[in-house]
């Protein structure tokens, strides 16, 4: 894969691979440099810490950080040809199939590196996010696969978790009905590969498995938070299968998305649901108890509303910090 300076240098901030005691950018941190550039971050590679004192008004200790961190762009390129040959992406903002609508929704909680096995074309297409429980009822069950098939009947991508429960449910489905798949996931997206059925998906060009944290990291519920804002961002509508009440990872994800206006969100009212359902309704889920609701939401082409702080809007959000970038911001 030809990589753009810019990517590279993004790469080079953001990444955990090659650690050498500096700590790369946050999101929040990658997204206030790029609002603080006149163009992409490639213009600061091979700049020394003075010229990055001198050039951008960085103080001391963010020019040294992120000199250090730019220095790691030779040993990175040699991990990121490792991790190709493995069949593993990884794309920034600056490259072709990165998904250009997450800044957009996201805003500085956008992740500026994502690694990608499989069909990454699959990522410019909006889908039918399927989410829930993992101990979901199995009439619960009943309603993910649904959905899953309905996702296929719509020729959209189905994008889910890939964990336990409602996101395998509706995954399986739509593979096994000849559909396509975006699996966004919070736990290794090594270890999913080694599995024998998304292999032969990702070999039949139907299936893309994501990450916006190293491949070889383990689960946590940090990165499942992270993860599910991806789901909704990356969907155009989400359905929400079974939620407990006002805990869990599905719950929380589902009302952050709400309250953060990550994408349309969507909750099963019908047998199956989960004793949160109604709780997401009234904090504004659009209820849905049958398929033929769901295709009103999906013709529905309204753009979601917009998020406040958008990264568009980012030099106007950050104007008070990046006068002067400081890496404790």
């Amino acid at each position: 894969m030809r990589r753009g300076g810019d990517a590279l240098a993004t790469i080079a901030l953001v990444s955990r691979l090659c650690a050498d005691g500096v700590r790369p950018l946050k999101a929040s941190e990658f997204w206030k440099l790029s609002a603080r550039l006149d163009s992409g971050p490639s213009c600061l590679l091979g700049m020394s810490a003075d010229d990055l004192t001198g050039a951008h008004d960085f103080n001391g200790d963010f020019a040294q950080r992120i000199g250090g961190l730019l220095g790691r762009a030779t040993a990175l390129a040699f991990e990121l040809e490792r991790l190709e040959q493995s069949g593993v992406r990884t794309l920034t903002p600056y490259d072709e199939h990165y998904p250009t609508h997450w800044p957009e929704r996201l805003g500085p909680k956008a992740p500026p590196l994502l690694y990608a096995a499989g069909a990454i074309e699959l990522l410019d297409s909006a889908g039918l996010g399927v989410v829930g429980s993992r101990d979901v009822s199995p009439t619960g069950a009943e309603v993910a696969i649904e959905a899953g098939k309905y996702a296929v009947v719509r020729n959209i991508p189905l994008v889910s978790g890939g964990a336990r429960g409602v996101d395998q449910l509706a995954m399986n489905a739509a593979l096994d009905s000849g559909g396509a798949v975006v699996g966004v996931l919070a736990d290794s997206l090594s270890r999913k590969l080694r599995n024998a059925d998304v292999r032969a998906a990702i070999h039949d060009g139907r299936a893309v498995m994501c990450a916006p944290y190293s491949p070889d990291a383990s689960f946590s519920a940090g990165n499942a938070m992270g993860r599910n804002k991806l789901i909704y961002a990356q969907a155009d509508v989400t359905l929400v299968v079974a939620s407990d009440q006002g805990s869990g990872g599905t719950w929380t994800g589902a009302t952050e998305a709400l309250d953060s206006r990550f994408g349309r969100v969507a909750v099963w009212r019908g047998p199956g649901e989960g004793p949160g359902n109604e709780g997401l309704e009234r904090r504004g889920a659009v209820p849905v108890s049958d398929m033929n609701t769901l295709s009103t939401l999906l013709d529905d082409k309204s753009p979601a509303a917009p998020r406040p702080g958008g990264v568009a809007e980012q030099v106007t959000l950050f104007d008070t910090t990046l006068s002067r970038l400081d890496p404790s911001s």
